[in-house]
């Protein structure tokens, strides 16, 4: 009993001090502005945000106190900054869904449009095969044999729905369902099993050049020598290890490792890269032709792993912090690879052959 008590002072001493301060800072005591600083004030403990969001919000509510403007317009604009900082996670998901389901279903109907003209021609060709044979049975064995190239042929379909649904039409690697659905089971295996995770965020440099340069054929190409280095990169890991090469949106990409040689990955990552920018990248023409030569592709990246400080939103403090890196190296000079750890008095570190 005497620990309750105890416990209820300690929380009522701290909502004083805190109501303290809003007067200092000349907070008006209207109930809508004091209730949402103080949510604001408490939004660290709330394990649905990552550790991105929270900083956010806390630097919504410093700016509010050092502005010192509790018109209701301000406050219209408080309510509206803390939405897109919940939202913003959210919506650039459902973007990249959106994006992937509209390649999904130009795929889709690619094989409907493909096997509806198989479907014809099994039409005309079982017409002709009963009106030229006067041999019943061997009328039936053609018909069977026909029948059997199309039914194959659809469940080649079936396999490839997969395909369509989590591998990128553009590079042949993982989508962002795909790495969506790979971090979810390697997040719950840290958290039952604490097998490592690292995961690195990848950007190519000045990839918009590229397309306005020399075309979005170019630029598609340039994805696609991306990706394939990336999976070639991901072969150095074994079979104890379960690893990811995806394109992640736009000219951004990730690599994942799960297991116990997790922690290689970001020397990894640094040696794809450069090995990327090693590449000859070439120009062909429609014709195949060389029209130009000696491109080369830099990327930047940042890597980040997981946490036992987080108390929620894994997947999102991940991403956040190897994305938090990815922009460190950007502003760096690109061309550049950090790794994010948590517990270093400067989080950011460059990632050498040490």
């Amino acid at each position: 009993m005497q620990y309750k008590l105890s416990a209820l002072n300690d929380c009522k001493n701290k909502y004083l001090n805190l109501l303290e301060m809003f007067d200092r800072a000349g907070v008006p005591p209207e109930l809508g502005w004091r209730s949402l600083l103080l949510f604001f004030r408490e939004v660290k403990d709330y394990n649905t945000l990552s550790d991105t969001q929270k900083m956010a919000v806390q630097h919504l509510m410093a700016n509010i106190l050092a502005q010192k403007d509790y018109s209701d317009k301000q406050l219209e604009f408080a309510l509206s900054e803390h939405h897109d900082i919940v939202i913003t996670p959210y919506k650039k998901q459902v973007e990249a869904l959106i994006q992937e389901a509209a390649g999904a279903v130009e795929g889709f109907q690619r094989m409907l449009s493909a096997r509806y003209g198989e479907i014809n021609n099994l039409e005309e060709e079982s017409i002709a095969i009963i009106t030229d044979s006067e041999d019943t049975a061997s009328s039936i064995l053609k018909l069977r044999k026909a029948f059997q190239r199309v039914k194959t042929l659809i469940e080649d379909d079936i396999r490839n729905l997969e395909n369509i649904a989590f591998i990128d039409g553009t590079t042949k690697i993982t989508n962002r369902r795909g790495f969506d659905q790979f971090m979810k089971t390697a997040i719950k295996k840290w958290l039952d099993e604490e097998r490592p995770l690292f995961l690195a965020m990848l950007d190519i440099d000045h990839f918009k050049l590229f397309n306005d340069n020399h075309g979005h054929r170019i630029g598609d190409q340039v994805l696609t020598v991306v990706g394939s280095h990336m999976e070639k990169a991901l072969r150095v890991f074994d079979e104890n290890d379960e690893v990811l090469a995806a394109r992640y949106g736009g000219e951004e990409f990730a690599m994942v490792v799960s297991g116990p040689n997790a922690s290689r990955l970001p020397l990894i990552t640094k040696k794809c890269c450069e090995m990327i920018e090693k590449f000859n990248f070439l120009i062909r023409d429609a014709n195949g032709n060389v029209v130009e030569s000696g491109l080369h592709i830099t990327l930047s990246a940042g890597i980040s792993s997981v946490n036992k400080q987080w108390r929620g939103a894994h997947f999102e403090n991940i991403v956040d912090n190897a994305d938090r890196a990815l922009y460190h190296a950007k502003k760096s000079g690109r061309n550049a690879f950090f790794e994010f750890r948590h517990d270093e008095k400067d989080p950011f570190v460059r990632v050498t052959e040490e």
